[in-house]
């Protein structure tokens, strides 16, 4: 049985080991033989860095590792290329300065190819290294994570300004060597609108929303189930599911990305972390957690709650960012907490949108628990343990014990965050709580923030909740009003309708009424 690869970015190992190898070389070879200079943007964990080494052993002509893949018969691997391959991630800027890390980074590919450099300046050496190795053959150009030293850098200004300086001129000596490039592949986590490339190389392709690439990162469904059949039935055995079902909760967990609105994929990180672990979590979001971007929500005051419903963003918009001016719907989805849902077209203008949307559970839930955190200083294993009693609280019908548990989450919230906060901090912390419990909920109609519509449905009892400022009866007057409990007459459960009140002065719940639905219609 072949081995899991979680975290092994070189081809060489999976094949030589025995490891599982989803075979990409289809549509690479569909890349490398239609092109030269391209940009990919991909989240972090998604399978760029194997992409590029992939690419780096065909262009090496190492034939012998590519047996059983699509390429095999179909390169001319006796047609060898120098390779510059060039990786900003873990350069060792705590060590280093970027400028001597790009230096030392091209010096090492020239001692590698006994290539003496005779040039001072970093960016200018670059340039010396891709003339002086393209004597025989052009020189393939492989650059992973490009935009590291900034996004590494985002909460530090200065810094991520230096950066973004410093690789616009290492970069910027690319687009005078044409005649010396075979192909320039270029990967990152953001497209920066002002690093030179994106510029000054008018013809780099980007193929981030191309749908002939959409699935060049990430697993499809088939490529699991062909790939990973050995790993599929333990857990079909570990939680009793059949195929289908085990299909189904992957899906609902790990599937979702996309980048054309028509092909959806899976987190690779995740599903090979979920065949070695034989449990569902949140494993790619625990690798990285997005501390600058709930923060950024928090302080900022964004409206977070719109990413549960729907984002529309043109093309345009999407396209890029600049770090002096971030806007958080773009770096969500660059970043991979966003995903095209739906692409919009306007035929009047020969325009494009985007729907955005959370690409699955994995990214929602862990998403609101980052956020929750920030929002309340509550640290999140407490939190997540109030969270397990209040739905076993409804899951029992227990309204009272349920309520309690409520006001602790308030209770527990220092004092000192609670100063000086409007309505839509409280609205906030409502909302994420009975999301993370598993509420449904309403989209407010017009612009208020003062109110959280909820339906919350457990195996025997459905619950319509509404927390408003004013009174509980007025909570339970717009549930009536407004008729929330209609969808759900005929469903069969116990349906209990709940209004809530919250007491600014006293940064709690105020008071609370459960009624049945007859008691709530007078009947």
């Amino acid at each position: 049985m072949k081995k899991l690869g979680l975290g092994i970015q070189e081809l060489s190992e999976l094949r030589r080991d025995n490891y599982i190898y989803v075979d990409k070389t289809e549509i690479i070879h569909k890349l490398i033989t239609t092109g030269k200079y391209y940009f990919l943007s991909r989240p972090r964990r998604f399978g760029k860095s194997l992409l590029v080494n992939t690419m780096e052993e065909i262009f090496r002509g190492n034939k012998d590792l590519f047996k059983e893949t699509w390429i095999y018969d179909k390169w001319n691997f006796e047609e060898k290329y120098p390779v510059i391959k060039i990786s900003l991630s873990g350069i060792g800027l705590d060590t280093y300065t970027l400028v001597e890390a790009l230096d030392r980074l091209v010096s090492n590919v020239a001692k590698k190819y006994n290539i003496k450099l005779e040039e001072k300046d970093y960016s200018i050496k670059f340039q010396e290294l891709i003339v002086k190795l393209s004597k025989e053959n052009p020189v393939v150009v492989l650059i992973d994570e490009y935009d590291k030293p900034i996004v590494d850098y985002i909460t530090d200004l200065d810094t991520a300004r230096k950066h973004r300086e410093v690789l616009k001129k290492f970069y910027s000596v690319i687009k005078d060597l044409d005649k010396h490039i075979k192909l320039l592949f270029i990967t990152g986590v953001s497209k920066f609108s002002r690093v030179s490339f994106f510029s000054e190389l008018n013809n780099l392709t980007d193929i981030t929303v191309n749908r002939n690439y959409s699935n060049i990162a990430g697993y499809t469904e088939e490529e699991i189930i062909d790939n990973y059949e050995d790993y599929l039935k333990p857990i079909e055995k570990e939680f009793g599911f059949d195929r289908k079902g085990v299909m189904d909760a992957i899906k609902l967990w790990y599937n979702g990305y996309s980048w054309d609105a028509e092909n959806f994929v899976y987190n690779p990180y995740s599903v090979i972390s979920l065949f070695e672990a034989r449990e569902f979590n949140n494993f790619w979001f625990r690798s990285g957690t997005p501390t600058f971007l709930t923060k950024f929500i928090k302080d900022n005051m964004i409206d977070f709650t719109k990413f549960d419903t729907e984002v529309i963003i043109d093309a345009d918009t999407l396209d890029s960012y600049e770090i002096d001016n971030i806007d958080i719907t773009v770096l969500l989805f660059q970043a991979g907490y966003l995903t095209i849902k739906e692409k919009i077209r306007d035929p009047e203008f020969f325009s494009v949108s985007y729907k955005l949307a959370y690409p699955n559970m994995e990214v929602r839930e862990s998403f609101y628990k980052f956020l929750i955190a920030d929002y309340t200083s509550i640290d999140k294993t407490i939190f997540s343990s109030i969270i397990r009693k209040l739905k076993e609280n409804l899951v029992k019908r227990e309204v009272d014990h349920f309520f309690l548990g409520f006001k602790s989450v308030f209770a527990d919230i220092p004092f000192n965050i609670f100063m000086e906060k409007d309505e839509s901090y409280y609205h906030s912390i409502i909302y994420l709580t009975m999301r993370l419990i598993g509420a449904n909920i309403l989209p407010e109609k017009g612009s208020s923030r003062g109110r959280v519509d909820a339906i919350v449905s457990t195996p025997k009892y459905i619950y319509i909740i509404e927390f408003k400022m004013s009174s509980a009866n007025d909570a339970l007057r717009q549930i009536e009003n407004r008729k929330y409990y209609e969808p759900y007459l005929s469903d069969g459960r116990e349906i209990t309708c709940i209004g809530v009140s919250f007491d600014r002065k006293e940064r709690n719940i105020k008071e609370y009424k459960a009624l049945s639905i007859d008691e709530l219609l007078g009947e």
